[in-house]
């Protein structure tokens, strides 16, 4: 219960960190104000991690099926971490919602079809499973921020959280995405974090 409630508080935060983030001077300070906390989440959820078991979803509900996938995770152990995740994106969403007539007007972005929206959210999906196996396998934390980064360059700015499934929600919760861009993204995103975790397995077989 403890570590579920340390993953809906991180989902709360990095959606209220991104959308706070949207109303940076610029763009490129959007996205390393999230792949920075980005990267912060996965250093702290490593510190739980174990020999036996890997607590990287604490940071990213992306990774809990990634790890579940490689073993690193129990499957049993995923409905409440997702669920947990999404409560505290909402949450967070919420919370951006309820400031938001404080914090001014956001940067300008287009929003994709969904076409487009699902086939970036599957580019950064398969790259954060790669980067949460890698970091599972001894990496540096700091290659957390690259899904980030990855969001950023090939989607429009309003889903440079589309590397984590539940912050997409929380922002939509917050008016700033489409609900129906906000759903095909995290869905998208989740399903090519386990194809990305398959094709490591495949291409490097996880120890």
């Amino acid at each position: 219960m403890r570590l579920l409630s340390m993953a809906a508080l991180l989902s709360a935060l990095i959606t209220l960190v991104s959308a706070l983030a949207l109303r940076a001077a610029d763009a490129t300070l959007a996205v390393a104000a999230v792949a920075a906390v980005a990267i912060l989440f996965t250093w702290y959820a490593q510190l739980h991690s174990s020999e036996q078991r890997s607590t990287l979803g604490l940071a990213n509900p992306a990774a809990v099926l990634t790890l579940a996938v490689v073993g690193r995770r129990p499957w049993a152990t995923i409905l409440p971490a997702l669920a947990a995740h999404t409560v505290g994106a909402v949450l967070g969403g919420l919370a951006a919602l309820g400031l938001d007539d404080r914090l001014g007007d956001t940067l300008v972005f287009t929003q994709p079809g969904l076409v487009v929206t699902a086939v970036g959210a599957a580019i950064v999906g398969v790259i954060g499973a790669w980067t949460t196996l890698s970091v599972d396998g001894g990496g540096p934390d700091a290659l957390a921020g690259i899904p980030a980064v990855v969001s950023g360059a090939v989607l429009p700015l309003g889903l440079l959280t589309v590397f984590h499934p539940a912050a997409v929600i929380g922002l939509a919760t917050a008016g700033l995405v489409p609900w129906d861009v906000a759903l095909v993204a995290a869905g998208s995103a989740l399903a090519a974090s386990i194809a990305g975790a398959y094709a490591v397995t495949v291409l490097v077989p996880h120890e």
